[in-house]
């Protein structure tokens, strides 16, 4: 009966962290500030909310370390087809490192029109069109691109440039230029222009050759915005509006000693009349943790484990085995348990480790016997009244 309202306590801890309420800071796109001048959590999740107009469709979030050029972290609200709201929520997960400051860039994204898209596309083939223009050589023989990879590179550049304003709501990725553009531009050289055109005078040759770019232009042109095309006939977004907030500072982290209180299971074997007795029980037990790094990819991902570690503690009364024989560690007269676990939801830890035993008034370590144990515990961070 202990064992089942202890796991209720635990439940109930389970669904009332699930149901808490993160913190919620305001931006003032006016004064480009939070309200309030907030501090924000570091190791908690906590949303972004402003007030935006019902045509704002994309709302993006980049947080700098402070007076950095590179974001870290980027966060989107996407306006859902029937959210007629003039809020925007962002939620902000907690990867950000206590005592330290970022710069938050906050930018709305408004829906572009068809016209707007069109001269978009017109836009980026007339810059491809001229960068490629400039990129074929005639040395008098043959009709080629300079330098391919390094070309192809320019054009990466060139478009992702060209669509830096712009966000997609579909989240298609643009995957132009492919490698098929390469492949193009790389065969480019196999055709041999002087061959061709052996018996042609000098002059004619230059003014052949120009014609022979311009149609070759124009084939990979084409190649190009077939690629872009499918990007540019989503719902895309264009920037409107922008606040960056500087120096916002995250709260100072409290020094705090993780300590956990469960059960453990074990199963203890003895030999009764050459038949194997297995005596499965739950024990009370109180323990520390040591967490591992609390920065992990992994951790910064899931919203409901926050920390691995290694535990460490004692079960609060021996294990005893089906002939009533009691069994402890010797020196410390009660069981140790020692494992690696998770915490879920802040409050819950489960280990699976080992019980180190021994015969209860067996003093010989040599005797020593290994014992496997899991366990779910309650776990809180105990302060230790000083702050790092």
């Amino acid at each position: 009966m202990k064992t089942r309202n202890l796991l209720l306590i635990i439940l109930t801890f389970i669904v009332l962290y699930s149901f808490g309420q993160e913190r919620v800071v305001y931006v003032d796109f006016e004064s480009s500030s939070f309200k309030n001048n907030p501090t924000i959590p570091f190791e908690d999740p906590f949303i972004i909310q402003g007030e935006v107009f019902k045509d704002v469709e994309f709302v993006e979030v980049e947080v700098f370390n402070e007076n950095s050029e590179k974001s870290i972290h980027v966060f989107t609200w996407n306006r859902g087809d029937n959210n007629n709201t003039e809020t925007f929520s962002i939620v902000i997960p907690g990867v950000l490192k206590s005592n330290s400051k970022y710069d938050i860039k906050i930018k709305t994204y408004k829906l572009m029109s068809a016209q707007q898209k069109v001269a978009l596309s017109d836009n980026i083939r007339q810059r491809v069109k001229y960068y490629l223009l400039n990129s074929f050589i005639f040395n008098g023989q043959s009709v080629e691109i300079n330098k391919h990879k390094k070309t192809f590179h320019g054009l990466q550049v060139l478009i992702s440039e060209g669509l830096t304003h712009i966000r997609t709501k579909n989240n298609i990725e643009l995957t132009a230029p492919s490698s098929l553009v390469l492949s193009e531009m790389e065969s480019q050289s196999d055709f041999k222009f002087n061959d061709f055109l052996k018996k042609t005078k000098i002059f004619e040759k230059d003014s052949l050759a120009n014609s022979l770019i311009e149609k070759k232009v124009e084939h990979l042109t084409e190649i190009i915005m077939a690629e872009i095309m499918p990007f540019i006939n989503t719902n895309l977004v264009q920037h409107h509006r922008m606040v960056l907030v500087k120096s916002v500072s995250t709260d100072k982290e409290k020094f705090t000693m993780p300590i956990n209180f469960g059960m453990y299971a074990w199963s203890k074997s003895v030999d009764i009349n050459n038949t194997q007795i297995k005596n499965l029980d739950f024990t009370p037990a109180i323990g520390i943790t040591i967490p591992f790094s609390p920065r992990s990819t992994l951790l910064s991902q899931s919203r409901f484990i926050d920390s691995y570690g290694y535990s460490i503690g004692v079960m609060i009364k021996p294990v005893k085995d089906a002939n009533g024989t009691s069994y402890i560690t010797p020196g410390i007269r009660l069981p140790v348990y020692t494992g690696i676990g998770v915490r879920f939801f802040k409050v819950i830890r489960f280990n699976a480790g080992i019980l180190i035993l021994a015969e209860d008034g067996v003093q010989d370590f040599s005797k020593l016997s290994i014992l496997p144990t899991a366990g779910l515990a309650i776990e809180l961070n105990l302060w230790m009244g000083l702050k790092k």
